[in-house]
């Protein structure tokens, strides 16, 4: 038997799938969403930049505020500190105006108290001079007495002697002469100086003294030599008994000062009111 041939059956070919409408419209649609999202998120990208840069500048603006504020109030710190300093200065420029008007009263009166100062100090100086205080110098003479060696016929050993009246004697013809000080074997012989005799020896301030005697005067020497050579005068009778006397005229002598305490126990100074009667 002959085989039949197969006939196979041409399989009907697939008809070309078509795109719904449809869906090209939404793959545009897609399309346009994806270019708006990219113009969105660029849009995006370029708002965060400005608004990083506005944060940015915001606080730039902030911080400058700041530290102009900061600044300002420095400012205002620095005027206030320099009120106050000139506020300091003047009233340091006050006291020290004070202070140099207080120097200048003070210089004025120290002016006049210096000059009063001298006027008491020169009252000072010629008091203690006058009292035989302070030593002194100046031109005079020097008279020395010795006791009779010889004693002649009549005479007592009393005779022979020189006594304190002696000496009294010749301190006041030289005072009367003008003796500024006088002493006695270099013993001041003051107000208050007492000469007197004990035993055989003279006592002149409390010091004991024995011949020869060395009276010493500072005054016009000139003068003070002729009252001590006067004809019948305490020398010259003197010099008839037989005592041996020199007399000595120097330009300079040196008389020290009194050694001794002057007190006052009774005695006041009486002041006297400005003005009033003597």
């Amino acid at each position: 038997m002959q085989r039949r041939k197969r006939t196979q059956k041409k399989k009907p070919s697939r008809p070309k799938q078509q795109i719904p409408l449809l869906t090209l419209r939404s793959e545009k649609r897609c399309n346009a969403m994806m270019k708006n999202n990219k113009v969105q998120l660029s849009v995006g990208i370029v708002i965060l930049i400005l608004a990083f840069l506005i944060t940015i500048q915001f606080k730039s603006v902030t911080v400058n505020n700041e530290q102009r504020s900061k600044q300002n109030l420095r400012v205002d710190e620095l005027l206030g500190e320099l009120k106050k300093e000139r506020e300091q200065n003047e009233d340091l420029q006050k006291q020290l105006d004070a202070l140099t008007n207080d120097i200048a009263q003070y210089r004025t009166d120290a002016e006049q108290e210096t000059d009063y100062s001298k006027f008491l100090s020169e009252q000072l100086r010629r008091a203690e001079l006058m009292a035989g205080f302070v030593d002194v110098e100046g031109p005079g003479i020097s008279i020395q007495l010795s006791d009779i060696g010889n004693r002649s016929p009549g005479l007592s050993a009393s005779d022979t002697l020189i006594h304190d009246e002696d000496i009294r004697r010749i301190i006041n013809e030289l005072c009367a002469a003008g003796a500024e000080a006088i002493s006695v074997n270099d013993s001041r012989i003051i107000s208050t100086s007492a000469v007197r005799c004990v035993g055989p020896t003279i006592l002149v301030n409390d010091t004991k003294m024995a011949p020869p005697y060395v009276i010493k005067a500072i005054g016009k020497s000139n003068q003070l030599e002729a009252a001590m050579n006067l004809n019948g005068g305490v020398i010259d009778n003197m010099k008839v008994w037989g005592f041996s006397i020199s007399i000595t005229k120097h330009k300079k002598l040196t008389i020290p000062k009194y050694n001794g305490t002057v007190n006052f126990s009774s005695a006041t100074a009486i002041e006297t009111v400005k003005g009033a009667k003597q």
